[in-house]
């Protein structure tokens, strides 16, 4: 049976959902705007995300199959985190000889589907949750993996794009 939803629940939604909102906004602003890429500074964000994520599964360690789930959602997730970064064309300044990146329209639709996925996970795996008993644990270590998943992979398509750049190919994939 489904519970009602009461006002802090709407209140916890709008607040959340408006969050959301700005963030894209934000990103909608920055869309078609070149911007300098460090590929040397593109290991601490996901280096301290995962970080963060070990230390978690290191205080509260899944059991048996959880790990399958696990290996799952980064799997899932990287392979999102790939293909965002393929969409964020790279290129070099003539003048100053610096990398440039740019989000293209299609990644910020693409953001907009990962929140829209994010959001579907959420009401799967919940549903999943009452059928297989997940456990609120389990459901929360599902996210941090597909998020370092997203976060691993963008980057490291990013990198591996730049340094092809720098190394002088002329064509980037």
């Amino acid at each position: 049976m489904v519970a009602a939803m009461n006002q802090d629940d709407l209140l916890r939604y709008a607040v959340i959902g408006g969050a959301i909102t700005v963030a894209l906004l934000i990103r909608l602003r920055r869309i078609g705007r070149w911007q300098r890429l460090r590929p040397g500074l593109l290991w601490i964000v996901p280096t301290t995300f995962t970080l963060l994520a070990g230390s978690i599964l290191w205080q509260f360690p899944p059991a048996g199959f959880d790990w399958l789930w696990l290996f799952v959602a980064f799997l899932a997730g990287g392979g999102l985190g790939w293909q965002r970064g393929r969409l964020t064309d790279i290129r070099r300044d003539t003048d100053s000889g610096d990398l440039l990146q740019r989000s293209s329209p299609t990644a910020f639709l693409f953001l907009g589907l990962l929140v829209v996925v994010r959001w579907a996970l959420h009401g799967v795996i919940g549903l999943a949750d009452a059928r297989w008993h997940l456990g609120a644990m389990l459901i929360s270590d599902i996210f941090i993996a597909f998020a370092t998943g997203v976060l691993g992979l963008y980057r490291l398509e990013l990198y591996l794009r730049a340094r092809r750049l720098t190394l002088g190919m002329k064509r980037v994939l």
